[in-house]
């Protein structure tokens, strides 16, 4: 027996802590051009593996150290016939797929199988190989004496001496390194490059454990690029390899945002080695630091590039996998660097005795994120394969990321002096410009008219029409017009002018519609104020907006004086002789509204006359409102909703219909309210049809026969309300989904969703409205199918009141700079319409996976019983997180919703704890009070999060088997000193401690102590429901 290479070692470590035993094998195909001869074939594999070192044994273990020995085991080469119905080379790739996945027992057979697979005309021969056995310069290596033997045999010559070196002479340069110093050398000169650099940069969001399954997207530079790439390198003394690194360098620093970027490399380590020609496992990854100014040129970057790899060459012996571990980025999702680049240089046999054949590359091994490989195809052409993690990217995504570089590397050769920042900004400009998505091309546009033109013109030509209705007071439209202006002129004559803001603070009343209205006509900027609100927040909004004037009624005047130090206006007192209608130019603005902000602190967002306008009008030809309507006004006057329900009722000369309490006492008085007062149109809160939709389902309310069309927002529409919508509801009611931020005028997008299939994971929210435009953006402003939504066009408000934010940004688009606004939310295009996913803000991490509380939260819904329900990802005491869901409904057995949510759900996604209510909380805009239920779970957990005994009985074995004593809770297994076969230790220990299954990857997973015992805990009451279930 001898001893492992230390490239060997770390692999087989590997090969023991992962579950997946077929992780690390690799595979290859030789696809000849036509038959071979079968016999002669299989003889000369045969012949070849027993000449192979690496290939002719078993790899053996004790308790202390691994072995490899040498033995003499036959070499079978299995026959597999492709079925003549299929495209050859298709099926051959899709068996070589599911073979791959086979593993290899290396202790008990060799690590490599050969299958020839014989189509009708023309023959494939496959082979499996662990890494462990050797890497691909050693796998060309065995096929380059493979096609030696073959070719001599068939000419009838005698078999050429075997020229294969001795795998001893590695194992001593190895030994040689070591003894010299060289291998801590290399160790300190990685640990202090590293050190200065930040975490590696992908081109992913998403980061995932190791997989060994990827999703690949492969194809050949064309041959003008590869001229290119060719010419501008002897042009300029560079080597093709470090333009193309600089041109990944500079696609990876448009799509992540990062200068300081860490690529892993692909290093052979056999150029001047005893390595060179012994078919082995060599090869190393090493870290490529690079930190290229933005104003650096193609050649500048690829001559930095060289420079770099030149000097790093002699340290590149050092294991990557001994580095990882000097650096404490062992398990979960730590790495060592981003992007994987494999550059083969070294070429096939591309031919077997008179047969020609070209090598299908089909798996270089597992995959962390993304890795790119480039080798010689047999027309001299080199192929660019993407081999990406599919917990990290979708085959769209790895799809675009290639064409994107091949047209980055395509115009920076053809300017080879440009500097890359240019470069960048022109590429992704035009690219923009491509995947802009605008309205329907029937929704026609056509320049609108101010709002209060588009209500005068209604007062003009309607002046009989009823505008606004509440109980049994009625306003015509010539009465509401004239009474409008009357109160501007009062707002004037109390000294009003342009431009000021006035504040109102009104009950739901015809006078606050005037109000409204008066306000704009007098020239000043509209402030609504919600007297509900807490006085604190109401005097930092009044202080904020630096209020002129604040309309209001009697009852709400006390509640005034303690939170508005300036002039006080009762409505009833606004009267006047005179009439003004002298409203603001178009890009003045019109209203202010309060959102809440991310510093705690509400934000004014400043809407324009122009954007209003353009809203209602857009707003108004995709609802389809018109004159005969009756709109019922239900939000409350300081969200953006009331804004839709009033001025595009108005404009359009329908009628407004101010709801009453008594509505809202019970979704039956509503319905009953709605067929009193014969309203057509309806524009809820998502969260409040939700509770119409159970109504409905329970027989305990109906849709009046006088409505037509009901419009939602402000929530994502789950597809199970939308089923039992469609299955109780009527199908001649249009419902309309909607989206939008304050920032962009009400409403952005919108969907009919009546006719929409439910079943489908989440529903669209459409496309825009008629002028407002959206780009999907990639980190680095990257147009790509799923990213931040962003909008543009004349929607957009004036911006934030005393605050520049970097939500509204400028983002050139083709040839134009354009102001836009960043909404935060992530959303995916699917078959051209806009499906909202989340905010990119709100994903929750557990032991590797990456949670939207939203997939759950529809999950939840979906179970009979649950009427609502919030799920939210908390951080609590020590660290520890853990997702929670809040639900309320008939149904309460936690035990049981678990066991059906871990039946549709992965297992992090599954909720560790629960909290069952009558009625969720909800805000004053009636969604769901998430901060409220937060306060109110983390209060109610005064008892501890981890289990002291665990603590206890845990720690006793870490410190047993690392020798270390004192450990605490935040301590991290493997900064402690953890091995590989420590951690193999530890496990046996805690199954036999704990008597339940514990694996290697769970330590990985959970390498904090803390963490660890939280998920042991987890997995103990797991068993104990078990087996309450099971008695």
């Amino acid at each position: 027996m001898r001893a492992l290479g230390t490239a060997q070692q770390g692999l087989w470590f590997g090969y023991l802590l992962n579950e997946d035993r077929a992780m690390f094998n690799t595979a290859e195909c030789i696809a000849f051009a036509g038959k071979i001869h079968a016999v002669t074939l299989i003889a000369a594999v045969q012949q070849a593996v027993r000449e192979c070192e690496a290939l002719s044994g078993l790899f053996v273990a004790d308790e202390y150290a691994a072995f490899f020995k040498p033995c003499e085991l036959p070499v079978v080469v299995q026959q597999v016939q492709v079925p003549v119905t299929e495209d050859p080379e298709e099926w051959v790739r899709d068996w070589a797929t599911r073979d791959i996945r086979v593993p290899i027992d290396l202790e008990r057979e060799l690590p490599c199988r050969f299958v020839l697979l014989q189509a009708g005309g023309r023959d494939f021969l496959y082979s499996c190989v662990h890494h462990i056995a050797l890497d691909g310069y050693g796998t060309n290596l065995l096929y380059q004496r493979i096609a030696e033997l073959y070719g001599a045999a068939l000419n009838g010559d005698p078999a050429p001496a075997n020229g294969f070196g001795r795998y001893e002479d590695v194992l001593k340069e190895d030994a040689e390194r070591g003894a010299q110093g060289r291998t801590a050398a290399a160790r300190g000169y990685w640990l202090e490059t590293l050190s200065r650099m930040p975490e590696p940069a992908s081109f992913s969001e998403r980061s995932a454990p190791i997989s060994a399954s990827f999703i690949r997207h492969g194809a050949p530079f064309t041959e003008p690029l590869w001229r290119a790439l060719n010419q501008v390198a002897e042009a300029h003394g560079v080597g093709w390899p470090d333009l193309l690194l600089a041109g990944i360098s500079a696609h990876l620093r448009q799509v992540s945002g990062a200068r300081s970027q860490v690529l892993g490399l692909m290093v052979m380590n056999r150029i001047g080695s005893a390595s060179f020609n012994v078919p082995c496992m060599q090869m190393n990854i090493a870290p490529l630091c690079l930190d290229l100014p933005d104003d650096a040129d193609l050649i500048v970057s690829a001559k930095t590039i060289g420079k770099l790899r030149r000097s790093s060459r002699k340290h590149q012996h050092y294991r990557y996998e001994s580095l990882r571990r000097d650096l404490g980025r062992v398990g979960g999702e730590q790495r060592l660097f981003g992007p994987l680049i494999n550059i083969m240089p070294f070429d096939r046999p591309l031919a077997y005795g008179n047969c020609p054949a070209r090598t299908l590359n089909l798996s270089a091994g597992p995959v962390e994120d993304l890795t790119l490989e480039v080798q010689i195809g047999a027309d001299g052409m080199p192929i660019l394969d993407y081999d990406a993690n599919p917990a990290c990217y979708s085959l769209d995504q790895v799809r675009g990321l290639q064409e994107e570089l091949f047209d980055l590397l395509e115009c920076w050769l053809a300017e080879p002096q440009q500097p890359r920042a240019v470069l960048l900004e022109e590429l992704f400009a035009v690219r923009r410009a491509w995947q802009v998505i605008k309205a329907p091309c029937t929704a026609s546009y056509v320049q609108p008219s101010n709002v209060l033109d588009a209500i005068r013109l209604q007062a003009q030509t309607q002046p009989e029409g009823i505008a606004l209705v509440q109980h049994e007071q009625a306003l015509s439209y010539g009465e509401l017009q004239a009474r409008a202006e009357m109160v501007a002129a009062a707002l004037v004559d109390e000294g009003i002018e342009p431009g000021q803001r006035v504040g109102v603070m009104l009950s739901r009343s015809p006078q606050a519609i005037l109000a409204q209205l008066g306000v704009l006509l007098a020239g000043a900027v509209y402030v609504p104020l919600d007297p509900e609100q807490p006085a604190d927040r109401q005097r930092l909004i009044c202080e904020t907006a630096d209020l002129a004037l604040v309309i209001t009624e009697a009852a709400y005047r006390h509640r005034l004086a303690d939170i508005h130090s300036g002039p006080i206006q009762l409505i009833g007192l606004l009267t006047s002789a005179n009439r003004t209608f002298s409203p603001r130019n178009n890009d003045a603005g019109c209203y202010l509204m309060f959102t809440s902000g991310s510093t705690g602190a509400p934000k004014g967002v400043e809407v324009s006359h122009r954007a209003l306008a353009h809203f209602v009008h857009a707003a108004r030809q995709r609802y389809g409102i018109d004159s005969a309507d009756r709109v019922l006004q239900f939000a409350p006057f300081n969200f953006d909703a009331s804004i839709e329900e009033v001025f595009v009722s108005l404009s359009a000369g329908a009628t407004l219909v101010l709801r009453t309490d008594p509505m809202l006492q019970s979704m039956s008085s509503f319905v009953e309210g709605l067929e009193q007062l014969a309203i057509s149109v309806v524009d809820l809160p998502t969260a409040f049809w939700n509770e119409w939709v159970v109504a409905l389902r329970s027989g305990q309310a109906q849709i009046p026969a006088s409505l037509k069309t009901v419009i939602i927002g402000g929530e994502a529409v789950y597809p199970e309300q939308l089923q039992a919508w469609q299955r109780v509801g009527r199908h001649d009611v249009r419902l309309i989904n909607t989206y939008g931020p304050t920032e962009t005028t009400v409403v952005a997008t919108s969907c009919d969703l009546q006719s929409i299939e439910p079943n489908r994971e989440r529903l669209p929210i459409d496309q825009p409205l008629a002028g407002v435009e959206a780009l999907v953006l990639e980190r680095g402003n990257r147009p790509g199918s799923e990213g931040e939504l962003v909008l543009f066009g004349p929607q957009l408000a004036n911006g934030y009141l005393n605050s520049d934010s970097p939500a509204f940004a400028h983002i050139r688009i083709g040839d134009e700079t354009m102001r836009v606004y960043r909404t935060g939310d992530r959303v995916r295009l699917v078959d051209g319409q806009l499906v909202y996913l989340g905010r990119l803000d709100n994903e929750f991490k557990i032991s590797g996976y990456r949670i939207q509380p939203g997939e759950v939260e529809g999950r939840m819904l979906a179970l009979p019983g649950v009427d609502e329900a919030c799920v939210l990802g908390l951080e609590l005491d020590a660290g520890v997180r853990r997702l929670v869901a809040f639900f309320a409904g008939p149904r309460d057995d936690v035990r049981a919703i678990k066991r059906e949510l871990s039946a549709v759900l992965p297992a992090a996604m599954v909720p560790t704890d629960y909290r069952h209510f009558d009625v969720l909380p909800r805000t004053g805009s009636n969604k769901i009070d998430r901060k409220r239920l937060q306060q109110a779970y983390v209060q109610g957990t005064s008892e501890r999060v981890l289990n002291d005994e665990t603590q206890r009985r845990v720690s006793a074995i870490w410190q047993q088997i690392l020798g270390v004593s004192g450990i605490q809770t935040d301590d991290n297994f493997f900064e402690l000193g953890g091995q590989s076969l420590q951690t193999i230790q530890i496990v046996n220990r805690l199954g036999a401690e704990f008597g339940t299954a514990v694996k290697v990857s769970d330590v990985f997973d959970h390498p904090q102590l803390a963490d660890f015992c939280s998920f042991l805990d987890s997995r103990l009451q797991q068993r104990e429901e078990l087996v309450e279930m099971v008695w």
